[in-house]
């Protein structure tokens, strides 16, 4: 039996990192869908939208999946808002309010990270 302590840990922080990249990483897919479809009569277009939308298709359980654990560790995202330097993220983990902030810079490289993971996984 495992006792959840009301200090954030690094799963944590994890989990509130994926739960806000993902949907951001939809944002992107969706919109170079679109882009792409412009070129849909062309061969490899049509390869790599398909590819774009497995990819889709996973994040969107990856979410249910991370929200779950989120829910067990009583862990809640309280507001979220992109500014111009990157990504501002206030949460709950367990009754304590945190904060943290992720620069565009790193936005990105954690998001080609994880493509690169589930492109492993297709």
């Amino acid at each position: 039996m495992s006792v959840m302590t009301n200090v954030e840990t690094d799963e944590d922080v994890q989990l509130i990192k994926e739960f806000t990249l993902l949907p951001i990483l939809l944002d992107m897919l969706s919109r170079d869908c679109e882009e792409l479809r412009v070129h849909k009569d062309k061969i490899i277009y049509g390869h790599i939208l398909f590819y774009l939308k497995e990819v889709e298709n996973t994040i969107y359980p990856e979410i249910q999946s991370i929200k779950s654990k989120m829910k067990k560790r009583d862990i809640k995202v309280l507001n979220t808002s992109m500014t111009a330097l990157g990504i501002n993220v206030e949460y709950k983990v367990r009754g304590y309010v945190h904060h943290f902030t992720m620069l565009r810079s790193l936005i990105k490289a954690e998001l080609m990270t994880t493509l690169m993971r589930m492109r492993r996984s297709l």
